[in-house]
């Protein structure tokens, strides 16, 4: 069990990166403030005695109903990809999302 979570600076902007989330840096600290909060009551709620507690049942007779799964033909993909800025094909063309800016595609 991990005991005393807490992020620094330096992990906050690895995690803002790969997040591609853009954060200036005078708002850096409170993040970090806020995050490391959360890591403390995470923390907190791992001393709390779970042992006598029974694992959550989900009861199927009270589901709620379901539709039947069925097949539909849908004739709207042309259109559908008509509307696309970029186009390969069958397929939108979208940005790569996890590279960073100096890598190649």
């Amino acid at each position: 069990m991990i005991k005393n979570m807490e992020m620094d600076r330096e992990r906050l902007r690895e995690v803002l990166t790969l997040s591609r989330i853009g954060l200036p840096e005078e708002k850096y600290q409170e993040v970090l403030d806020r995050v490391n909060e959360i890591l403390r009551m995470c923390d907190k709620m791992q001393e709390l005695a779970g042992e006598d507690v029974p694992p959550f049942e989900w009861d199927v007779k009270k589901a709620p109903a379901r539709r039947r799964d069925e097949p539909v033909k849908w004739d709207g993909r042309d259109a559908f990809l008509a509307q696309a800025p970029v186009r390969d094909g069958d397929f939108f063309r979208v940005p790569r999302i996890i590279a960073l800016e100096d890598e190649e595609e």
